[in-house]
């Protein structure tokens, strides 16, 4: 029905993400504007809806169903990238989410206050495979101290009909997962490392530089959960001790959350509440930090 309002709609979506449509730019007739721009927007939708004696409700929903199927290829097509880089991957999403931008504010422009269902993800791709996009974006987002992050994560929740308690339990995971692997890199180690030479205030005490990595106890191979957990029971006693000033504490809980998007009390609180979520190594290693942070 109403083939040519149909094209016309999905031709200025694929302004909302250039380059992701070339089937859509391909179809019949040529692209409706060299560049995006609103009213010429409205005014084109409101003459090809007019022509197609279309009433606001049959136009919304004709709206939501060319909206409907453009997400779900965008989306799709976002998948591929969990195969790359995480930063690729945070790239590709927000990709989706400024389409999803885009065709929400067109549509606000030219519903005339029809309502449609909200559209979201309705394709074949697996939960489980919507929730690993989720929490890459989301840790990377954070990670990167990204504009609007919180936003935006809220956003892909709400494409990705993920609930609010089951999207708080990703997080955590994924962050949690993401400090385990970042402390276990070299870069990790040597950012740790860093921050503990800072609290000593340059000085490898007596029997702290081995514990810590910095005379390189693994020989470059990535130390395990419980290397790790020796590392930070040693920082533990040397705060104990009263050898790390306080000043030091604070930077470093500032470094902490600035990497991971939360504090670790949000993060020790999250695993709580998502009961079984981390092994016993990794909510020991997680308790520990928290002590050396509080």
């Amino acid at each position: 029905k109403a083939p040519e309002l149909a094209t016309l709609i999905a031709k200025i979506f694929s302004y909302g993400a250039p380059g992701r449509f070339p089937r859509v730019e391909s179809l019949p007739g040529s692209m409706p504007m060299e560049k995006y721009d609103m009213e010429t927007a409205k005014e084109l939708l409101g003459s090809a809806r007019e022509a197609a004696s279309f009433s606001a409700e049959e136009y919304a929903e004709l709206f939501a169903d060319v909206m409907n199927c453009m997400l779900i290829d965008i989306v799709d097509l976002a998948s591929s990238s969990l195969k790359e880089d995480d930063k690729i991957t945070f790239e590709a999403i927000n990709v989706v989410l400024d389409f999803m931008n885009h065709a929400s504010v067109l549509f606000d422009e030219t519903a005339m206050g029809a309502e449609i269902t909200p559209v979201t993800y309705a394709g074949s791709l697996a939960k489980s495979k919507l929730e690993q996009m989720f929490s890459t974006y989301a840790v990377s987002g954070m990670m990167q101290m990204a504009d609007n992050i919180n936003n935006r994560i809220g956003l892909l929740r709400f494409v990705f009909n993920i609930n609010e308690k089951k999207a708080d339990g990703l997080l955590m995971r994924a962050t949690t997962k993401s400090m385990m692997k970042m402390m276990k890199s070299e870069k990790g180690r040597e950012e740790m490392q860093d921050m503990m030479k800072g609290m000593m205030g340059g000085a490898d005490l007596e029997g702290m530089g081995d514990l810590m990595g910095l005379g390189d106890p693994y020989g470059g191979a990535t130390p395990d959960i419980g290397e790790l957990t020796q590392m930070l029971t040693a920082v533990k006693s040397m705060k104990d001790a009263g050898q790390i000033p306080p000043e030091e504490l604070e930077t470093l809980k500032t470094q902490f959350r600035n990497s991971f998007g939360s504090s670790i009390d949000d993060l020790v609180q999250q695993a709580k509440d998502e009961r079984g979520a981390l092994s016993d190594e990794e909510q020991k290693l997680l308790d520990l930090m928290k002590e050396i942070l509080d």
